[in-house]
């Protein structure tokens, strides 16, 4: 049978990648040092496939047909899709099976995932799969959700979604050892004239109850609750899921630095 044996959180600002250099050294240093934790920790643990959660930033789908959430069920899968991101492109190994798996257990449990057997990734999932596994060694199977067009899944739906993906995972027959991997957010705004705010009283209020294992009141908070923090902190439904999927272990913040020069306030979580 499967196994969950590591469950995270990285925010995924593109410039991470394509303007790693212009962050201050030392919140460079921080962000990276816990990504690497995280890369030594996918090695240690010798995860054979990585599931990451992330958000569809209009690169495979647009408004006549937006899924709230898509899980990729292909053998492979192009990313990224930008070419100045500083990623070389390619495709990436793909999980049919896991990810098969993942959707026909989601439909089970009462939700209605769609699938692609070709999904183009962008830097929401790149930025952070690069870091944890340059070399690309682990299957990729990439989950991307609706955080960006009203209307949108409640947290309180996003926690559900980590419960089913924990349950799906657990019954898959395959001898696979799962890393579930929560991308995006925090605070940022993105195509709007508050573009490089960032709200670090929120991020840390939103980590902190993280990491006491605090989500009940993270769960009632309304969509314009989230937008005070920027209309990119609707990206924080990946890190409701995989915290629910890790539950009930709390959270270790491994990193939070709120970066002007990639418009974001940038974290790194481990459920332990």
């Amino acid at each position: 049978m499967a196994e969950l044996v590591l469950a995270a959180c990285s925010s995924h600002a593109p410039m991470m990648a394509s303007a790693r250099e212009s962050a201050p050294v030392e919140q460079r240093d921080r962000f990276f040092g816990a990504l690497a934790h995280l890369r030594a920790e996918l090695a240690e643990r010798r995860v054979t496939t990585t599931v990451i959660l992330a958000n569809e930033h209009f690169t495979n789908f647009f408004l006549e047909s937006f899924p709230q959430v898509c899980i990729g069920v292909g053998e492979r899968n192009m990313g990224p899709a930008e070419p100045w991101l500083g990623i070389e492109q390619g495709w990436v190994e793909g999980n049919p099976a896991l990810g098969e798996h993942l959707t026909a257990s989601l439909l089970g449990e009462g939700l209605d995932p769609a699938f692609s057997h070709r999904l183009d990734m962008d830097h929401g999932i790149m930025t952070v799969y690069q870091e944890l596994d340059p070399q690309h060694r682990t299957r990729l199977v990439p989950i991307v959700q609706n955080c960006a067009v009203p209307p949108l899944m409640p947290l309180a739906r996003s926690w559900d979604l980590g419960v089913a993906l924990r349950h799906a995972i657990d019954s898959f027959p395959g001898d696979e050892r799962v890393a579930l991997i929560g991308a995006g957010g925090l605070s940022h705004w993105v195509g709007h004239p508050r573009v490089g705010d960032i709200d670090e009283e929120f991020d840390r209020w939103f980590l902190a109850r993280l990491a006491a294992g605090e989500t009940e009141s993270l769960l009632d908070m309304t969509d314009d609750e989230i937008v005070l923090a920027g209309n990119g902190a609707h990206e924080i439904r990946s890190w409701v899921a995989v915290a629910a999927a890790a539950a009930p272990t709390p959270a270790t913040v491994l990193a939070y630095e709120p970066v002007s020069s990639w418009i974001t306030g940038m974290g790194v979580v481990e459920f332990a």
